[in-house]
């Protein structure tokens, strides 16, 4: 399975959101997120990729394949992340309310909402490790991938 992991370049430790030097591991399996927080000044869920182990983030994401690792294992490491940072609570709470919607349409089985979730971290996983080879070191802002450049090469 090819998923993303965070790299150790000099400048995946640039701040963001004012965590400099608390990023995520170099080797950890990281995802972009699917919803982002409604901060506009925030630019760790518009750049960063986040850490499934540390929950910290990083601005650089390697393609790479894993074969060892299960779907199965993936959803539950996105599930336990989302868990930890409480959007698994505040989704329950909102499909609660009935306040969730997706395409427009109110989410009412909180299971649902959940799975819908993770499968959308999946999903966006999936097609970004479709996009690049294996290797490929990339950066985002926002839902805008795109390989990293190397501004020594530029010079």
């Amino acid at each position: 399975m090819r998923v993303l992991i965070a790299t150790n370049l000099p400048d995946a430790s640039e701040t963001v959101h004012g965590q400099l030097g608390r990023t995520a591991v170099d080797g950890e399996l990281v995802a972009p997120t699917i919803l982002e927080c409604a901060d506009r000044f925030c630019d760790t869920c518009r750049r960063g990729w986040f850490g499934l182990s540390t929950h910290r983030s990083t601005i650089t994401a390697m393609v790479v394949e894993r074969q060892h690792l299960a779907e199965s294992q993936l959803r539950q490491l996105i599930h336990e992340w989302l868990d930890c940072q409480g959007t698994i609570d505040a989704v329950m709470q909102a499909v609660d309310d009935g306040e969730f919607e997706v395409g427009g349409e109110v989410v009412v089985d909180p299971v649902v909402a959940i799975d819908d979730l993770i499968t959308d971290h999946v999903e966006e996983m999936r097609t970004i490790c479709e996009a690049f080879p294996v290797g490929t070191v990339l950066s985002r802002m926002g839902s805008l991938v795109s390989p990293r450049v190397d501004a020594r090469a530029a010079a």
